[in-house]
């Protein structure tokens, strides 16, 4: 099997690593990508689409109540992993709707 070359723009970069689906592959192109990020061209002019399907983007996430999660104290390790968990979700679709 033939590996295509990785590209030199680091979005482009970026996103091979996300769309990979085999984890110890994400984890190897997304390393290689944060080795090289200072040497990396970051080509602003450059409109990356996301391609449809791409993994963590639903079209409408699914809304839950706080009633409906179970209630943990953010100072154990599980409650905060919970909550730090949480705040991703809501920042990450945050930022896809700028």
């Amino acid at each position: 099997m033939s590996v295509a070359p990785l590209p030199i723009e680091l979005r482009q970069q970026a996103l091979r690593a996300l769309l990979e689906s085999d984890p110890t592959q994400k984890v190897l192109l997304a390393q290689q990508a944060m080795a090289q990020a200072g040497t990396l061209e970051i080509a602003g002019g450059l409109d990356l689409q996301a391609p449809p399907g791409l993994p963590g983007c639903p079209e409408r996430p699914e809304l839950r109540s706080h009633l409906d999660v179970p209630k943990r104290s953010p100072f154990t390790r599980e409650g905060l992993a919970a909550l730090l968990h949480a705040v991703t979700h809501i920042e990450f679709n945050a930022i896809k709707t700028v």
